[in-house]
């Protein structure tokens, strides 16, 4: 049995109705779902404050700014996957100014299969980003247990006289015991000390 697809959330960025229209059309509704829409960068970045898109496609000129800038920034905030549509004589001017921060550039008018193609990319980015981004979390997370922990032997070896073997093997016993982790029993400790 096939693994269930992945549905990616987009949020599509045209000064004009209809090219936003143009572009969600494009989307395939059982991959790419929800999909939302904003008129301007100043729209987008509202509704990116409030909801988390997997992927952004920006088709400029923005009535507020041309989309560029707009579309670095989103990459700096966020790990959502960028695309941005440019006319064929700014695709090089574009390309240079987005490239290094992770924006994928594409020439207009996008022929239908070539933004399939595009959109493949963005999608398996997106997806790379989020796997990355819960590494990192469990990391972080697993980081700040050590510290707990390293702070709680630290108070035993210093208010109860254990050495650092006892103190640990305190903390790993205490824990198995009430089955609870060892972040919150060195928690408890903290807190008593």
């Amino acid at each position: 049995m096939p693994p269930a697809k992945r549905c990616f959330s987009v949020l599509v960025v045209s000064g004009k109705k209809q090219n936003i229209a143009l572009l969600s059309a494009m989307l395939d509704s059982s991959v790419y779902r929800p999909v939302d829409s904003a008129l301007s960068a100043g729209e987008a970045k509202r509704k990116m404050l409030t909801n988390t898109y997997d992927i952004l496609i920006i088709d400029p000129p923005l009535p507020d700014e041309f989309g560029s800038d707009f579309a670095v920034d989103a990459t700096a905030l966020s790990h959502t996957g960028v695309m941005i549509t440019v006319r064929s004589d700014l695709f090089e001017l574009t390309c240079a100014k987005v490239e290094n921060a992770g924006v994928l550039t594409v020439s207009k008018p996008v022929p239908p299969k070539e933004f399939q193609i595009a959109l493949k990319l963005i999608t398996a980015t997106s997806a790379r980003l989020l796997n990355e981004e819960k590494k990192s979390h469990k990391l972080q997370e697993k980081l700040e247990e050590l510290k707990l922990v390293s702070r709680a032997k630290f108070i035993l070896i210093e208010k109860h006289r254990m050495t650092e073997a006892e103190a640990h093997r305190f903390i790993e016993k205490e824990a198995m015991n009430s089955r609870r982790s060892k972040a919150a029993v060195a928690s408890e400790i903290i807190d008593k000390e």
